[in-house]
């Protein structure tokens, strides 16, 4: 059973609409993720596209994939994996919370 010390707070979980990507940064690990809740499910995942580095809290969000705003790549919001390239590399991806309100990750 994970410990409270693995999930870190992110934000309220009232700033995140259903169907909406938001982006956060961890400093205590210089890490950028996205949070994107869709049917009430929240997903944390890789704040950069592992292509070009570009950030996806601006890509268009389909159900439970994204796809990246530069060159089109498109990935499992799930998984992390790439269903649609140029990108080769998956997503990193984080367990995700709600409680009392707030969004938390498992990192």
């Amino acid at each position: 059973m994970p410990s409270e010390d693995d999930f870190r707070l992110l934000g309220p979980s009232a700033q995140l609409e259903d169907n909406d990507v938001r982006p956060y940064y961890v400093p205590e690990r210089k890490l950028r993720l996205n949070v994107a809740r869709v049917a009430g499910r929240l997903y944390a995942f890789e704040g950069l596209c592992a292509h070009e580095r570009c950030p996806l809290s601006a890509g268009l969000l389909r159900g439970a994939t994204i796809q990246c705003q530069c060159h089109g790549s498109t990935y499992d919001l799930g998984t992390g994996a790439v269903l649609r390239g140029p990108a080769t590399e998956s997503l990193a991806v984080y367990e995700a919370r709600e409680q009392e309100g707030r969004i938390e990750v498992k990192l």
